[in-house]
């Protein structure tokens, strides 16, 4: 059995190696570049990592599930995606064809070893789905209304406190300069990394359908609130310290370590919140 499960892996090496080298060649060259490349995707970095370490926690059980050959089943899933693929075309847009090759792929793990392994499987292997971009037409949709979001609340937070700031669409005037809040400040670079990463959160931590979808769903505020903290502080440096904390470098700076303090701090109370739950039940 572990003679055929090893040839079964290698196979589906090789079916793999052959349609990415061959079919999907300038696919997945486009979505690596992408990745690396473009700052809106370089959480995708992180996703193969991800995945893998979601596989290693399911290593054991997936090492007990038989495998057995269901070709019908893995053409249920691969048809739509080599028909995707097809329709995809000449377009430009990268998460057509990419989508494509994971339908592909899952297709030919479902025919090779089963759908009981496949089932072990299946929410590490589409979680690979996170690092490649979005369309670019909803990118522009989310980026907009992640810039009004915040560019809206961290004036507004600020004007509570009475902070001379002022706001004309996405023009921001400080005593002492005005700024101007591009796509790329808009909090999107939020809003995504903390949806991939509260997908892989809520598989490992929580244990219920329910919990599981209020966690990804909380990255949405999350999102918003660390992209109106984020603008809030740049907006507060450059005035009370200098105009350069608005610059480049500064801002990069500032915008990495809200990131982190609110993901950690997101993911601290959330655990407290979960412990104090389980205790409660428990006397219950």
């Amino acid at each position: 059995m572990i003679m055929k499960t090893k040839m079964r892996f290698f196979i589906l090496l090789g079916l793999l190696a052959g349609l990415g080298g061959l079919v999907y060649a300038s696919t997945l060259s486009d979505l690596f570049f992408s990745v690396i490349q473009r700052e809106d995707s370089s959480h995708g970095i992180c996703v193969p990592f991800i995945a893998g370490y979601l596989i290693w926690l399911k290593l054991a059980k997936i090492k007990e599930t038989k495998a057995e050959f269901a070709p019908a089943l893995g053409m249920m899933l691969a048809a739509p995606g080599m028909l995707l693929f097809f329709l995809a075309g000449e377009s430009q847009d990268v998460f057509l064809p990419s989508f494509s090759f994971l339908l592909v792929a899952g297709g030919l793990i479902i025919g090779l070893f089963g759908k009981d392994v496949f089932k072990e499987l299946c929410f590490p292997f589409f979680f690979l789905a996170a690092m490649i971009p979005l369309p670019t037409p909803l990118y522009a949709q989310l980026t907009e209304w992640m810039r009004i979001s915040t560019t809206w609340g961290s004036v507004s937070v600020l004007q509570l406190f009475h902070f001379p700031i002022y706001r004309d669409g996405y023009n921001i005037s400080l005593p002492n300069m005005n700024l101007f809040v591009a796509n790329s400040c808009s909090g999107i670079r939020y809003l995504i990394p903390y949806f991939v990463f509260g997908l892989a959160y809520a598989f490992v931590c929580k244990n219920t359908m329910r919990s599981r979808v209020l966690v990804v769903l909380a990255t949405i505020p999350m999102s918003i609130l660390g992209g109106v903290l984020r603008q809030s502080i740049i907006f507060l440096s450059a005035y009370y310290i200098s105009p350069v904390m608005a610059e480049h470098r500064p801002h990069v700076m500032i915008s990495w370590s809200v990131f982190v303090v609110v993901l950690t701090g997101a993911m601290g109370l959330d655990r407290k919140i979960s412990k104090k739950l389980e205790t409660r039940s428990r006397k219950a």
